[in-house]
């Protein structure tokens, strides 16, 4: 048959073939192959005449042409004789190419063509198949809706209608049937039942998971998970297939159906279930098991190459690339091709197919490495043919020779055929031999492909197509094409999912196939194969289908020739054929592990009622998602989104993470849409979110998990007992605050200890509940880390809302919350009139930054304002937001219930009571409630209640039925859950209660107070100290009520005669003192207010005379003359130990490691031990000023002369060694954990490591730049970490002495560094104040502290690593949260810098040493550091202006601004501005004298001046060239002075900002003063002490005058006063009328390093300045001239004054507290010389020769 044109024009202009009117010598001058080609056609003819299949095949794989070769990747097939007349090309040609033999992977199979078949020839068959049907199935019948699953096949077929997208059909798929209309019902009602849908969902996962969990795998069971594998989803799926794996490796003996099962569950897996790797792992161990298998059985060796024919099959659709030939593809093959000459004809077959499958399968040798593997061979096949031919082959050599000049790239090719050729010339061999040995290496044969498509017709149900390709295929008449089409038929007929006319047509094909030879050419082992087929049939239990191949079978007996009949007789005297051909496991009968599964309770299912009831409960509530910070005081960029971060603790390896923020913060809110989101996302088997209120749990110390799920009324014991032993929860435990727990949760209920619950949890709590050392309550215990790196513990703070946010909020409540609570007749606000009243109402917009307080406002505020015109008179508050609230609250409910039908009886009530005053009743109701609950719960605000059982108890007051009480209950603000009541949030119980103190719409209370009847009062019935809301709310309504103030004044009156009422003055007090009221000169006398907390209260020169202070917390208490002679003070608390006194500058405090002494260095090389039982000093000699006590000895190092370290004994300080090898100074020491080493660290930049033992060097580490200021080693690893000026830490490996890793992150040196005790954690301090926290394990910075001025000289660790310790240049003991930075406490105290501090290993306080000679001694425990953190730390105060009217104080800040602060409440100003301008640290502002502008200065050399009303910059003030530390106005308001460091005074315009005047050549002046005629300057130099006074309008010195030891000072407006500072922390006052300079007062205040007179109205004010805190005094003349100094206010940092206050006979006061009281400067009552001397020695004096 000819070519077509068509397929010739392609052929040509693809191989550009030239065309046949070229000339002959032109043709073979381009194709030196033309003879041969010619002798290969010549041969292809006469071989398909002669039906020589073999040489077919081998030469129907080369194309030649012009240029050269090809080998077909598919083999041609069949080609007539009539195909091969002269005229036609039967191989088109192509460039010199062995093609790779790989097709691009492809998820269906291609149609089956041949690039060299002629058009088909008409062939006589049958269409036994008429048509194509509905692919293989099996019904099933479902059980009613809700019904139990009884079989594996009806579990099969609701997951298989669950699935919204199928993987592709395969052919070991089991195709379930569309539902008929009897069962569409419950398909239907599976569907719409999100229930029913999560137990199917938990039915599947049991299944598998029993299955991997069954030893014995029988074939059931393996059928029952394999019927179930289509359904899965891929993690489920995976998990099978794995299971299957592993049993398959691990068996001894072949398990078939195991194997068929692995099989199949590849074959059916869905897009992306499988790897690569995957398969690639099944067909080794397939192949391995083959190898191992090959001497044994012959059916194990069938079974085992089906399934790797079927996996190949698989791999070849497109699910794997990459095969590696070397190592997966070689060894297969020759496997393989021993199989295909095995001499059973069904192994035989089997391997062919599995051979040409592997060929089909793409591999990795590149098209290069298979030129050069199979030239040789390809060439022995050509020159096979040519000699054939009888071909010249000294012309094929000319020709040969030709490609090799012309091959280039391919020369290696052209080398191996070159060397085939000469080969072939000296051995000679047959075309057979060679073109099969070579050609066809690798080949792809034809028939392969047209058997995947005939898998395919079928697998889909076109039997009509598939019975069209038998007949058509191009290779119908190969033998292995016909024999894999019986193998077929054979599956159709024998697998029972198919109708049974379809199978009845398969056997007719079959008997048709071995009767008519003129449709296939007999082959005698395609006959025995049909046959076989047939009695495999007829051996069904199917009588159907026995029968009707029983038939067939002997209709065939007489068929065909004789030979044909003796091996019909043949076949069937044969036993029965073992050998495998279903194609998948069959529906099993049974369903054992569905049936095991079905009696496990069905937790997931009622696990699935408890997320839809969750859901729907959550509704679609109002939330913004928070943001939180590390840290309370961490600044505004560390915010980051709260839910990822939770989200990420959920997914990672923490077990506890603490949700802290404010009350009415959103801790509950969030918490609640936590898990929302978590059941949104549940999938069946995850983490279980359990929400649990914690106060509405009895006890929830123990068994916590299993008390909310029995609270659920859901889950059975054994149910329960199940999730414990198998699940694992996400438990959110909302309100441990109000619970008032004190204990760990975690390790009280033994979480995710073995057999426990598996648990992580989140707890939410208020900050204002925990004190310093909370970490414990919280933190997993853990025996064993096994894993350092994680961290088992996280925190959040709940940052308040961003001003975007609460525009969001505002959005929501307008939208879903505003309509369902108006009122019908009032106009509702938009969004836009809400924000104008947020933003214009002062403070408002700060006060809501708080979610609960803002939902208040936005319901309180149209009230608010409705009656008011200017919105800047408008002041709101938290406590005026909750009264407004709650008043509208019931204002509501009163509308709700007169819009309502009431029955008779209730509306009779509601009449009654709306009579008597509706809102009124509600409140004194809800009042009440809040009441009775801290009277009888103790504040928990959960109240159960059942009317049977509780009628008779108080609780019926407020939850019985009684109609009345009904109708105040229900318009209260309660939630209700079941038999529990509770407000609707904690802070409206603490403010109701607050309200039963002191309710404003209460007459009668405030005419009982003010009477004196405190005797009753809810004041004195309870402490309400430690309820820290409480005391807010009465805080703030002692500034909104005058008359409240002033009852709270009279409970305390009443106390000094009264002790009855002691608990109410306490209570009183502690309430003013929040509300910062000051009892500044005080009468006091006799007040009873024990246990009382009066921390941070200014009490200057108060007479406090005979009062009880019985267990008072005095701590940071303002004390400076006040009289407490004869006062009551057990059990008193200062939060201080006394100091112990040293006649020369600390240096280094270290503690000995069981605490026992205390070693303190000082700057004249003096070393003191003190025993820390008695604080006594026990020895003392000359040492280094650098020192470290060992571990385990008491031993000390201490830097030596000649930049040695000597090391000896800690009570003699005799040196037993003495290391030298520094070259310079030494900075830093410190000892091994286990004392056998010794790092030192100097200012020659390096670090040295020593032995304690023969002081031998052992390293020295090399790598700073510069001066290396500390080291220290880990805790618990061979590490050490130096720290350096350069601005660097370094971890160095002691084992090699390697660098590890450099820490960079400071941006100044850093001079000091600690390790915690853990190990997990480095602590640095820098020359900018800031503390870096370091993971010792990543080496990363975490957390940036900032707090401090300048440098940071000291850090240490507490014991326990909850707390950080740092000190340096600002005088201040900052203490450190070391999990998440936050600032617990400042301490103050000392008066000159702070060189050390150390823990005690104690745990009872910390010991600093300073260069004021003292080693003060602080406790850090408990309440001692609760409130000590300053309200401004975050941006520290670096000079402070009052206000001449002395209502305001300016601060300047570290970050640049000038802020405005009221002097009445201490708090930000309210209608003030917040300058911004300067680039850096402001260090002077100024007030006019009208107070109108405020002049600032600072680091950036300019001075701006601003407007005080509109916050707008005026004139700034440019000349200096570096930075300003003093500005000063002149008193007529026309001149400025500034002084600066480059050593001028300038004096300028105060109207236009010109230059008058330059005075330099001066020393540093850091205070500017005129005269009151404003003619004269006063300059102070602090390095001299000297005043310079000059002429302001001519610049020249008018005299000087020498003081003697200040600091600072500045003139009084009239010029008679001087006030200074000394170093020592005096102020004194200098009377200067004489025109000498007189002291007229003297006190001690602590360090000043700024003073400021202020004229005001009624008198003259002198304020002082230091670190953050700022005092206003009012001087009082005395009738001696003598002048005496009362405090008016403090605004910032507290700290305990004891200056000049009389202790005279006070009762209780401890022996150590006594000692206290006299170092700060206490009178007490006068004793002996040898008590004085022994005081001395008790307190640590020194000799003086020291």
């Amino acid at each position: 048959m000819a070519t077509s044109k068509q397929e010739m024009s392609s052929a040509n202009s693809h191989s550009a073939t030239p065309s046949r009117s070229q000339s002959k010598s032109t043709r073979t001058k381009q194709y030196p192959f033309a003879r041969l080609e010619q002798a290969t056609k010549k041969l292809f003819r006469s071989a398909v005449e002669a039906e020589d299949r073999t040489i077919l095949n081998a030469l129907a794989t080369v194309q030649l042409g012009p240029g050269g070769l090809f080998v077909h990747q598919d083999h041609p097939g069949n080609v007539s004789p009539a195909s091969l007349d002269s005229k036609s090309t039967v191989f088109p040609s192509v460039s010199l190419v062995i093609s790779t033999p790989s097709v691009a992977p492809s998820a269906t199979v291609p149609k089956v063509t041949s690039p060299i078949s002629p058009p088909p020839t008409p062939q006589p068959w049958l269409h036994i198949l008429p048509q194509n049907v509905a692919a293989s199935s099996f019904m099933v019948t479902l059980p009613p809706p809700g019904a139990r699953l009884n079989t594996i096949a009806q579990l099969a077929c609701c997951n298989f209608f669950l699935r919204a997208n199928m993987p592709p059909s395969s052919a070991a798929v089991s195709t379930i049937t569309s539902p008929d209309p009897t069962h569409q019902a419950s398909v239907d009602a599976l569907l719409q039942n999100e229930e029913e849908m999560t137990r199917i969902r938990w039915l599947s996962t049991r299944v598998v998971e029993e299955f991997a969990a069954d030893s014995l795998k029988s074939s059931e069971k393996i059928s029952e998970v394999v019927l179930l594998g289509p359904t899965l989803d891929k993690e489920h799926h995976r998990n099978l297939l794995n299971c299957m794996i592993t049993g398959f490796e691990a068996a001894t003996l072949l398990n078939t159906d195991l194997l068929q099962g692995l099989v199949q569950l590849v074959q059916c897996a869905g897009p992306n279930y499988l790897l690569p790797d995957d398969l690639i792992h099944i067909l080794a161990f397939l192949r391995t098991r083959l190898r191992d298998t090959h001497l044994q059985s012959t059916e194990y060796i069938c079974h085992l190459t089906l399934a790797l024919s079927r996996l190949l099959d698989v791999m070849v659709e497109g699910k794997v690339q990459d095969l590696r030939r070397v190592v997966d593809h070689e060894p297969l093959s020759a496997l393989l091709g021993q199989l295909a000459n095995n001499a059973d004809p069904y192994l035989k077959h089997l391997a062919v197919y599995a051979l040409q499958a592997l060929f089909h399968v793409p591999n990795d040798e590149s098209r290069r490495q298979l030129m050069l593997r199979q030239a040789g061979s390809i060439t022995m096949g050509l020159l096979g043919v040519a000699s054939v031919c009888k071909l010249d082959l000294g012309e094929l050599r000319n020709g040969v020779d030709h490609l090799y000049k012309a091959a280039g790239d391919a020369h290696e090719v052209v080398t191996k055929v070159f060397g085939g050729i000469q080969s072939l010339l000296e051995t000679g061999q047959d075309i057979v031999s060679s073109v099969k040995g070579g050609m066809l290496s690798g080949g792809r044969r034809l028939w392969y492909t047209a058997l995947r498509e005939a898998q395919e017709h079928v697998r889909n149900g076109r039997l009509a197509d598939f019975n069209h390709l038998v007949f058509e295929a191009p290779c119908h008449r190969d033998v292995e094409f016909q024999w894999g089409v019986c193998k077929i038929l054979g599956e159709i007929a024998l697998d029972p999912q198919w109708e049974i006319i379809d199978r009845q047509h398969a056997v007719e094909l079959l008997h048709e196939l071995y009767k008519n030879d003129t449709i296939w050419p007999s082959n005698e082992e395609v006959d025995a194969w049909i046959l076989c087929i047939l009695r495999q049939i007829v051996a069904l239990p199917d009588p159907t289908m026995s029968h009707h191949a029983q038939s067939s079978l002997q209709g065939l007996e007489k068929e065909g020739s004789a030979a044909k009949q003796d091996l019909y007789r043949g076949v069937l005297a044969c036993p029965l054929s073992p050998y495998p051909i279903k194609i998948r496991l069959p529906v099993p009968p049974s369903s054992p592990l569905l049936t095991r599964v079905l009696a496990i309770p069905d937790v997931e299912y009622d696990i699935h009622r408890l997320r839809a009831q969750r859901l729907k409960e959550r509704g679609n509530p109002l939330f913004i998602p928070p943001q939180a910070k590390p840290t309370l005081q961490s600044s505004d960029d560390t915010l980051f989104p709260l839910v990822e971060k939770v989200l990420e603790f959920v997914a990672g390896p923490g077990q506890v993470l603490l949700l802290l923020g404010d009350s009415g913060g959103g801790k509950s809110t969030f918490n609640l849409q936590l898990e929302y989101i978590l059941w949104k996302e549940y999938k069946c088997g995850g983490l279980i979110p359990l929400y649990i209120n914690l106060p509405a749990i009895d006890n929830p110390q123990d068994e916590m998990v299993d008390k909310q799920l029995r609270r659920l009324h859901l889950f059975s014991d054994a149910q329960i007992h199940e999730l414990r032993q198998s699940r694992q929860f996400i438990v959110i435990c909302d309100g441990y605050d109000e619970s008032q727990l004190k204990r760990n949760l975690y390790a009280t209920n033994q979480f995710n200890k073995i057999g426990q619950w598996r648990v992580k949890v989140i707890i939410s709590c208020r900050t204002q509940y925990l004190g310093s050392d909370y970490r414990s309550q919280f933190q997993p215990t853990v025996e064993r880390y096994d894993q350092p790196t994680v961290d088992l513990f996280q925190e959040a703070v709940l940052a308040p809302l961003s001003r975007r946010q609460i525009e969001q909020y505002v959005e929501q409540y307008v939208q879903r919350v505003l309509p369902l609570v108006a009122a019908p007749d009032e106009p509702t606000w938009d969004v836009d009139e809400y924000m104008d009243k947020l933003m214009k109402i002062p403070n408002l917009i700060d006060l809501v930054s708080n979610p609960f307080l803002l939902t208040l406002a936005l319901r309180a505020l149209p009230g608010v304002v409705r009656s008011k015109h200017d919105l800047f008179t408008i002041r709101l508050t938290r406590v005026g937001l909750y009264d407004s609230f709650i008043e509208e609250w019931l204002e509501n409910n009163k509308r709700r219930l007169e819009d309502s039908s009431l029955s008779l009886e209730a509306q009779s009530t509601f009449d009654i009571l709306r009579e008597e005053g509706f809102v009124q009743l509600g409140i004194s109701f809800q009042k009440d409630l809040a009441e009775a609950i801290f009277q009888h719960q103790h504040g928990n605000p959960v109240v159960e209640y059942t009317h049977l059982r509780e009628r008779h108890t108080w609780k019926a007051s407020f939850f019985s039925p009684d109609t009345q009480t009904a109708i105040l209950r229900e318009a209260s603000p309660l939630a209700r859950s079941g038999k529990q009541f509770r407000f609707l949030h904690r802070s409206i119980l603490e403010y109701l209660y607050s309200r039963v103190m002191s309710d404003p719409a209460d007459p009668e209370s405030a005419t009982n107070e003010s009477s004196g009847c405190f005797v009753s009062h809810p004041l004195n019935q309870r402490n309400i100290v430690n309820e820290l809301s409480v005391l807010q709310f009465l805080a703030e309504r002692v500034e909104l009520d005058p008359s409240f103030k002033s009852r709270l004044f009279a409970a305390i009156e009443d106390s000094k005669s009264d002790s009855t009422v002691s608990q109410a003055a306490a209570n009183a007090i502690s309430i003013l003192i929040r509300a910062d009221v000051r009892f500044n000169g005080a009468d006091l006398r006799g007040i009873r207010i024990p246990g009382a907390d009066l921390r941070g209260g200014q009490f200057d020169s108060a007479d406090l005379e005979g009062a009880d202070l019985s267990g008072v917390n005095l701590g940071t208490v303002w004390l400076r003359q006040a009289n407490l002679s004869r006062s009551q003070m057990t059990r008193i608390q200062f939060g201080e130990l006394p100091y112990l006194q040293l006649y020369s500058k600390g240096c280094k405090c270290v503690f000995s490691s069981d605490g026992e002494l205390l070693a303190v260095s000082t700057t004249y090389s003096r070393v003191t031990i003190f025993c820390t039982g008695s604080w006594t000093k026990i020895a003392s000699y000359r040492g280094g000023y650098v020192i470290a006590i060992s571990p385990t000895t008491r031993e000390i190092a201490m830097s030596g002369q000649d930049n040695t370290v000597e090391l000896g004994d800690i009570m003699t300080g005799k040196a037993r060694l003495v290391l030298s090898g520094h070259e310079d100074e030494v900075f830093g020491i410190a000892y091994s954990p286990d004392g056998s080493r010794i790092a030192t660290a100097g200012k020659d930049t390096t670090v040295r490591v020593w032995s304690t033992l023969s002081g031998n060097i052992l390293h020295t580490l090399i790598g700073h730049s510069e001066s290396v200021s500390g080291v220290a080693f880990s805790p618990t690893g061979p590490h050490l970490v130096s720290c350096s000026r350069d601005k660097s830490l370094r971890a160095w490996n002691m084992q090699t002495g390697e660098l590890m890793a450099i820490l960079e992150g400071h941006q100044s040196p850093v001079y000091c560094m600690a390790y915690s005790y853990d190990g997990r954690q480095i602590a640095s301090g820098d020359g900018d104040g800031n503390v870096l926290l370091w993971d010792a394990i990543t080496w990363k910075d975490t957390h940036c502290l900032r707090g401090h001025r300048h440098f940071i000289f000291s850090i240490a660790y507490s014991l326990d690593g909850g707390q950080i310790a740092s000190c340096g240049f600002d005088m201040i003991i900052r203490i450190w949260d070391s999990h998440n930075g936050e600032s617990l406490s400042a301490l103050s105290g000392h008066l000159d810098h702070i060189n050390s501090v150390a823990y005690s290993p104690t745990g009872d306080c910390t010991a600093s040493g300073s260069e004021d000679g003292a080693v003060r001694l602080w406790r850090v425990g408990g309440g001692a550091l609760s409130h000590g953190a300053s309200d401004v730390d975050e941006d520290r105060w670096e000079c402070v202006a009052l206000s001449p009217n002395g209502e305001q104080v300016v601060t300047g800040g570290s970050r640049g601004r000038v802020q405005f602060w009221e002097t009445r409440t201490g708090k930000p100003g309210a209608t003030l501005h917040v300058f911004r301008g300067h680039t850096s640290v402001v260090y002077i502002v100024v007030f006019s004298p009208d107070g109108r502008h405020i002049l600032s200065a600072g680091e950036d050399t300019t001075i701006r001046t601003w407007d005080c009303e509109t916050g707008e910059s005026g004139i700034s003030l440019e000349g200096h060239n570096d930075e300003i530390n003093g500005v000063a106005y002149s008193p007529n308001g026309r001149q400025i002075a500034s002084s600066s460091e480059d050593k001028t005074v300038r004096l300028w315009s105060a109207q236009t900002g010109k230059q008058l005047l330059v005075l330099d050549n001066l020393a540093s002046v850091y205070q500017l003063m005129y005269s009151a005629d404003s003619r004269y300057l006063t300059t102070f130099e602090v390095s001299s002490c000297i005043l310079h006074f000059w002429d302001t309008s001519t610049g020249k010195s008018v005299g000087q005058q020498k003081m003697s030891s200040i600091q600072c000072c500045c003139s009084s407006p009239d010029r008679r006063l001087l006030a200074s500072g000394t170093k020592d922390g005096l102020l004194q006052l200098w009377d200067r009328s004489s025109g000498a300079f007189v002291k007229v007062f003297q006190s001690a205040i602590g360090w000043t390093s700024r003073i400021q007179w202020v004229q005001g109205v009624e008198c003259t004010y002198l304020s002082t300045f230091h670190f953050n805190a700022v005092r206003v005094w009012k001087p009082v003349e005395n009738n001696d001239n003598k002048f005496d100094l009362q405090l008016l206010w403090c605004l910032g940092k507290k700290e305990l004054s004891l200056a000049d206050a009389n202790l005279t006979g006070v009762i209780g006061l401890s022996s150590v507290d006594l000692k206290l009281v006299k170092q700060r400067g206490a009178i007490t009552e006068l004793k002996g010389e040898d008590e004085d001397e022994n005081d001395d020695k008790a307190a640590g004096t020194l000799d003086h020769e020291e």
